[in-house]
């Protein structure tokens, strides 16, 4: 009898321990692109290491649980340039989610970030070709991780992060629809 309570103690322990292991973060079902993804959510933050393998678009599809939805759901990772081209923009887009508020993001060469909505972009001051901190994954003070909104979302409701470094050639176009945009102005001042 003593054997079998202690077999019944053990099951439901167990099964106990892997429901709330499960229903406890927010769980990455797939992700899709050449680039490596390593996943180190838990409950509560959105955290993962970006392996760029090339510059191809990264998506990453999330599931919620329960415990994500007690407050502004918190977003980190690195972004590792192992191509070792400069990079000098990477984007995070969201689908299905918003950001909340702004975090940090540190790099070698110095960067810039905005977002709007589901949008955020990076700017990097002179090309960057190592490792960017998106967010605070690495827990230094002075830091602080992007939020995401949560409000209205329920348990088992998806979203996707869409990771991005824009071509080349749509730096060019920006380049060059700036400069004749210098010149139009130039032109004008002088008449």
């Amino acid at each position: 009898m003593t054997m079998n309570k202690l077999v019944a103690a053990t099951a439901v322990a167990l099964s106990a321990l892997t429901f709330s292991h499960s229903a406890s973060a927010v769980v990455l079902t797939s992700s899709s692109g050449a680039n490596i993804v390593t996943n180190y959510s838990e409950a509560g933050v959105v955290s993962f290491d970006l392996d760029l393998v090339d510059f191809s678009t990264t998506t990453l599809n999330f599931v919620l649980e329960e415990a994500d939805l007690a407050g502004p759901l918190s977003f980190n990772a690195i972004i590792r340039n192992l191509v070792g081209l400069s990079m000098y923009q990477f984007n995070f887009g969201l689908q299905g989610i918003g950001y909340a508020t702004a975090g940090s993001v540190s790099s070698f060469s110095g960067a810039a970030a905005s977002y709007s909505g589901n949008y955020a972009v990076i700017k990097f001051a002179n090309g960057e070709t190592a490792d960017t901190l998106f967010g605070n994954p690495t827990m230094l003070d002075g830091r602080s991780d992007w939020l995401l909104d949560t409000s209205g979302m329920r348990a088992g409701d998806t979203f996707s992060i869409v990771a991005e470094v824009p071509e080349p050639r749509e730096w060019l176009l920006l380049a060059t629809g700036l400069f004749l945009l210098g010149a139009t102005r130039r032109l004008q001042q002088r008449r």
